[in-house]
């Protein structure tokens, strides 16, 4: 009887071990089943996250507008037509009447340089407009910046306008269409017109001196390519080592200055991409300076003229027109420059065509 017993109580205690490394394997195979969705899902939004980043970093930028057209859906399309003040518009939806007409909506935005204030845009807006009817409506702020809204009709047409005077320009975004069409299609107009930002321009002091600074830099590298180094304040350091050069630098001299010493000195004027573009007569090699020795003769040039053509962004393109004077000859090219944090640079220098 007791060995009985003793049997009985080993087989319940076996049971109720079975039981309990059941549960365990259970508790384990759960836990580990419910992390590999919680990696997925991660991995999902993660990747979701990574798709809205894109989605709200795909920026349309034109004349110091920028606006996110990722806003814009499949209703509206930007059209790069400027005429007049209108640099470019957004077509929205298109209906055709029976008569076979059509009729649209679309956001006109103009950009147009003016010595009014805010006030006096106001009363021309209020006085001179080419609606029958014009109101002011409300102040809207949009990014930061203060928009003053007026309302505008004229038969069956509806228009919206959102305009402010801002570093001596005039700037307005209308949404203006046919009666219906206007109503059904302003709340999504206003989508992408709540993204819009206004770019800094550069100061027009700030351009005369950097153009100046890019020329005076590429005029004395035409008088002598190591007068150019001179000027930078720049000194041998380096020690000569025995190297071989490409073949097609051949032409090349060991200068002893850093490369890096020449390229923060120019950097302060324009970007890598000009340097290496627009003074192919410098090179690194091993981490010196080599430069190909040249003597020339010095423009003695005037700059005439500084016309602001586009805005890109942080970048700005200018016509600059320059006299040699020793030729008496007149040049033109586009240089453009780049708000590079604290300081203008220039980034791109092309002739004009």
């Amino acid at each position: 009887m007791e060995k009985k017993k003793s049997i009985e109580f080993n087989f319940f205690t076996f049971i109720i071990i079975l039981v309990v490394l059941l549960g365990i394997v259970f508790f384990v195979a759960r836990q580990t089943d419910g992390t590999e969705p919680d990696k997925n899902a991660q991995n999902n939004q993660e990747e979701q996250s990574s798709n809205t980043e894109n989605t709200e970093t795909k920026l349309y930028s034109n004349n110091a507008i920028i606006l996110d057209e990722s806003k814009l859906g499949t209703q509206w399309k930007i059209v790069e037509d400027s005429y007049g003040s209108i640099i470019f518009y957004i077509q929205g939806p298109e209906k055709e009447e029976e008569d076979g007409t059509y009729h649209d909506v679309r956001i006109n935005v103009y950009v147009e340089k003016s010595d009014f204030s805010n006030n006096d845009l106001k009363n021309q807006m209020l006085e001179n407009s080419i609606y029958d009817e014009i109101k002011y409506n409300k102040e809207t702020k949009i990014n930061d910046i203060r928009w003053m809204e007026f309302l505008g009709t004229q038969e069956n047409t509806r228009a919206k306008i959102l305009t402010i005077m801002k570093d001596g320009y005039m700037y307005a975004v209308e949404i203006v269409g046919e009666e219906n069409l206007y109503k059904e299609n302003q709340e999504s107009a206003m989508e992408i017109i709540n993204t819009i930002k206004i770019a800094d321009r550069i100061p027009e002091e700030q351009v005369s001196d950097v153009v100046y600074k890019y020329y005076n830099l590429a005029n004395i590298k035409q008088g002598s390519t190591r007068y150019l180094l001179t000027s930078l304040n720049l000194n041998a350091t380096e020690e000569q080592k025995e190297v071989t050069l490409p073949v097609e630098y051949q032409d090349y001299v060991w200068t002893g200055i850093k490369y890096s010493d020449f390229e923060n000195e120019m950097k302060k004027y324009m970007t890598e991409e000009v340097i290496k573009s627009q003074f192919p007569e410098y090179i690194e090699f091993e981490g010196n300076l080599y430069i190909k020795e040249q003597t020339g003769t010095e423009q003695d040039f005037v700059i005439e003229n500084i016309v602001e053509k586009s805005i890109k962004g942080y970048e700005t393109t200018y016509e600059v027109t320059r006299t040699d004077m020793n030729l008496f000859m007149t040049l033109k090219q586009n240089i453009t420059i780049k708000i590079d944090g604290d300081k203008y640079v220039v980034s791109n220098v092309a002739d004009v065509e």
